[in-house]
């Protein structure tokens, strides 16, 4: 049995914390103002291995029981949520989950030393028969420095130059949708007086990954 990767409860669930999708947004009214001292370190481009695709293996055979199924998923969506590639395994609290709609089942995914806890409501079947839904929502994020500062070069190297991050730890388990206390900005020109102008961005982490805001 296959899963959407994202089915309506879930997206529902993620607008209502933060909105869903990764990527960072700037859009917050401009200040005429000295220029910031800049803080934290240089980034560049990542390494194209960070920002691939989650892909664990291996995959569950064909016919493999619907809570392996559902741990593989789960473990998908940590890595995409740490935003690079990671050691994962993962366990739940039962040995088998019914397909039937309502059913619950709480499994916890392990990415590199940190645990995350996803509660597991299963919805019913999807497209007609083909998918599985189900709704869930982590515990925790999962901050990676590699993830936040490949997210934040991707999504603002075109609009500044001198990108930088705040020191940030390899990995560790944050408040998810909510600020983490680090930061990355970039270096522009006023629109108001052509004037050097940093922008300063926060970084949250959402169960779709890194996410930076003004």
């Amino acid at each position: 049995m296959k899963f959407p990767y994202s089915c309506a409860p879930v997206l529902a669930a993620c607008a209502l914390a933060a909105g869903c999708g990764g990527g960072s947004s700037s859009s917050a009214k401009e200040k005429p103002a000295a220029e910031e001292a800049p803080s934290g370190h240089p980034i560049s481009a990542p390494d194209p291995s960070t920002t691939a695709s989650p892909v664990i293996k291996p995959s569950p055979r064909d016919g493999a029981p619907l809570i392996e199924e559902l741990k593989y998923d789960l473990r998908e969506r940590t890595v995409k949520m740490a935003g690079m590639p990671g050691r994962t395994s993962a366990a739940c609290d039962r040995p088998s989950v019914a397909a039937a709609k309502g059913s619950k089942v709480t499994c916890t995914v392990t990415y590199e030393g940190v645990k995350v806890t996803w509660p597991v409501t299963i919805q019913g079947p999807s497209m007609g028969g083909l998918t599985l839904a189900y709704q869930a929502e982590p515990s925790v994020g999962i901050l990676t420095a590699k993830g936040a500062t490949a997210d934040f070069w991707a999504n603002n190297h075109d609009a500044g130059t001198d990108l930088r991050c705040d020191d940030m730890p390899a990995v560790k388990q944050v408040p998810l949708g909510q600020k983490t206390g680090y930061r990355c900005s970039y270096l522009t020109k006023s629109s108001i007086d052509d004037r050097p102008l940093r922008v300063p961005l926060d970084l949250i982490v959402r169960s779709t990954g890194p996410y930076f805001r003004a």
